[in-house]
């Protein structure tokens, strides 16, 4: 009787001490990381401002990883030592499927990831100083633009601009960068004409500006021109007006804009996304506060019918809450999940 008393005196130690495993306030990480692009870029923009509101309104400390791209983090995804990553529409997909660039890196098994939220669409083109001859992407033909980028989409981003303007990747002089930033920068120095594939907003643009004068191509709206960039990247054309917030728009103007998702690796808890999710949610108009663009990133934009990879458990529970999650949502996770089968 008396070793009985001692066992259950020391259990109730135990216990109140070290409470069982499984509690939701355990399977909340107390640190993550967002996996983004370089410093510079609107996708590491769009990380900063996740990771201040996850910050500032829950106890998890988010931390913006700035990379290469996905092709560099995520295998650190993968392995779980990046928890979320903003990337664009088309790596999304090719990443979670295991295709292109990413069938290799992937080992042909695509990469264990969710969609979270869309966050706002990207509206891009090829930039040039302000003084500079080009007016037109068929004035291209010929010039040195930046390219040959380590991340496929940024790649054939740049290569459905150039055929916005009937112009190949063979007719210009092609300058290798590593990053958006690097080929606003090469532009910058006189080193080429035009840069690569970039994002309006993006902070790169005001230092150009700053020392040259910055200026987007106009894009051809027309079906045609349309029909021939989607061959190379999938999107649509957006008219961009002068604003505060709009360097390098000098008229108003069309871009081509994709949608930018805010992935989460698919074995962080569905508490955990369920939380981050409801953050972002909740303090969704503090995101301007980092970019003015961010104004757009809106509850309204979070769920998808055009999402090109499932989303995660957590973040539909919240969803339904929410009455934003219908039968047809339903139906398009179930056949992205059954796709990859």
């Amino acid at each position: 009787m008396k070793r009985f008393l001692i066992f259950l005196i020391i259990l109730s130690i135990f216990v109140l001490f070290f409470p069982p495993v499984g509690k939701t306030e355990e399977k909340i990480p107390q640190v993550i990381s967002i996996g983004t692009h370089p410093i510079g870029s609107f996708f590491n923009v769009i990380g900063v401002a996740a990771s201040k509101v996850i910050m500032e309104h829950s106890k998890i400390r988010a931390m913006p990883k700035p990379m290469a791209g996905p092709t560099a983090w995520f295998p650190y995804m993968e392995r779980g030592d990046v928890e979320l990553g903003v990337l664009n529409v088309w790596d999304a997909e090719k990443g979670y499927f295991g295709e292109s660039v990413y069938e290799k890196l992937s080992n042909k098994k695509g990469f264990s990831i969710r969609l979270l939220c869309v966050t706002i669409w990207n509206s891009a083109g090829l930039m040039v100083a302000k003084d500079s001859e080009i007016h037109s992407y068929s004035d291209l033909k010929g010039k040195r633009v930046c390219g040959n980028f380590p991340t496929p989409s940024l790649q054939l981003q740049t290569e459905a601009f150039l055929s916005n303007g009937n112009v190949s990747w063979k007719e210009i002089n092609p300058v290798p960068v590593s990053s958006v930033v690097e080929g606003v920068k090469m532009v910058m120095e006189g080193r080429a004409d035009s840069s690569g594939t970039i994002t309006l907003g993006t902070p790169v643009i005001e230092e150009l500006n700053a020392k040259k004068g910055a200026r987007f191509l106009p894009m051809d709206p027309s079906p045609e021109a349309v029909a021939r960039m989607r061959k190379f990247h999938p999107g649509y054309m957006v008219k961009v007006e002068p604003g505060p917030a709009n360097t390098g728009i000098e008229k108003e103007k069309y871009l081509w804009a994709y949608d930018i998702y805010l992935i989460i690796n698919d074995r962080v808890s569905d508490e955990a996304a369920y939380l981050i999710t409801k953050v972002l949610w909740e303090n969704s108009t503090e995101f301007e506060k980092v970019h003015k663009l961010l104004k757009d990133w809106t509850p309204s934009r979070f769920v998808s019918k055009n999402a090109m990879i499932p989303y995660h458990p957590g973040g539909i529970k919240f969803y339904k809450e929410k009455g934003v999650w219908d039968e047809e949502m339903d139906r398009l996770q179930k056949s992205l999940v059954e796709k990859k089968k």
